[in-house]
């Protein structure tokens, strides 16, 4: 955590408790690609003194590693500029990038964030399936899940076309929500122009944006779990758009939609385990909550989306599965920061797990 923090805030890595032996330093890189901070970690130890350094092989390994995640950022950069590039010729439509790519640019060094798919937004449900429509013209396949998500491949980087910016499995929550938003989208100030690697795209206005990260990362909380990483979006987000986000209404929007206390712990946590001054803060947050202990044993255990979280059976592909236990669980450890959208949340699963059951199981989409 030590390197993570020097690496977000350009500073000096602190040599305390170092030198490390072997064993230590690939347990180190292990817990780096568990919590998908490796390129951040790396740009750390990069820092260090020669004489620190991890041994020459584990150091090349992941050298080598970093460059994958390079290659990937710039194979992100080619699929998006293509593809909104055809869609604003073809339409009307207006893509708003969503997470990973702005997120990455945010950081010292955009190229190594470990970013997934790219994540993209047209206003609305409707506006998304118009999008789906136009990709499926092309003759790509386009898989629709579950709760408004659709996935699809171009030169090999996935896309996800969202038809909510937020979800909830609080049915009148959802509703307040989705109407909200798409009123919301209306506007001329709901979004921004910003440059990605000198690409312009838009993105959402910060206010809005903190509402969908907090949200989504909500979501998998209760579900498969979190890592350091999504922790270090909302650190690096909230430090670079403070001016922004202190001048919002954010408290307000964040209670009334159910957010408040999540979005609360979640900066705690940036403060306490990430370094995030608290004079960054978009609204004065408790220093030390009281869940704050537990939420990082949990992070630390769970990793990224759970996938290599040795508590719970794995599936074919060897990534953890996403259990019932696992959800009675994490639903319970977030209760009092979360109780609807806890309990909402696993009687929406009982209701998806018993139709499948009943009426046959579908192939599964991905996880909102």
């Amino acid at each position: 955590m030590s390197l993570v923090r020097s690496a977000l805030w350009q500073e000096a890595p602190s040599t305390e408790g170092f030198p490390l032996d072997e064993p230590s330093w690939h347990h180190l890189h292990f817990l780096a690609c568990k919590q998908t901070v490796q390129g951040i970690v790396y740009d750390a130890i990069c820092q260090l003194p020669e004489e620190l350094l991890p041994p020459t092989d584990l150091l090349i390994h992941w050298m080598h590693e970093v460059q994958g995640i390079e290659a990937n950022y710039q194979q992100q950069l080619r699929a998006l500029a293509w593809l909104t590039t055809r869609i604003e010729a073809e339409s009307v439509l207006h893509p708003i990038i969503l997470k990973g790519l702005p997120l990455a640019a945010l950081y010292p060094t955009p190229s190594h964030r470990v970013s997934g798919d790219i994540d993209i937004f047209y206003g609305s449900a409707e506006a998304a399936e118009t999008a789906d429509s136009l990709v499926e013209s092309w003759g790509t396949i386009v898989t629709r899940g579950k709760f408004g998500e659709s996935v699809f491949t171009i030169s090999h980087v996935p896309i996800e076309h969202h038809g909510y910016l937020v979800h909830s499995h609080v049915p009148v929550r959802k509703r307040r929500l989705t109407a909200w938003i798409e009123k919301r989208m209306k506007d001329a100030d709901a979004t921004l122009q910003v440059s990605i690697a000198d690409m312009p795209v838009s993105v959402l206005t910060p206010a809005l944006d903190l509402i969908q990260l907090s949200s989504h990362s909500l979501g998998h909380a209760l579900n498969e779990g979190i890592s350091v990483r999504q922790m270090c979006d909302l650190a690096i987000f909230a430090h670079h758009h403070y001016d922004t986000l202190s001048a919002a209404p954010l408290r307000q929007l964040l209670n009334r939609f159910g957010l408040r206390r999540w979005t609360d712990l979640c900066l705690s946590y940036c403060t306490t385990y990430l370094g995030l001054p608290t004079n960054r803060l978009p609204y004065p947050v408790k220093p030390h909550h009281p869940m704050l202990a537990a939420m990082h044993r949990e992070v630390m255990l769970s990793g990224n989306f759970g996938q290599m979280d040795d508590r719970y059976e794995r599936n074919p592909d060897g990534n953890s599965a996403v259990t019932a236990q696992r959800i009675s669980r994490n639903v319970w450890r977030y209760l009092r920061v979360a109780p609807l959208e806890s309990t909402s949340m696993l009687s929406t699963l009982t209701t998806l797990w018993l139709k499948d059951r009943i009426f046959g199981k579908e192939e599964q989409p991905p996880q909102p």
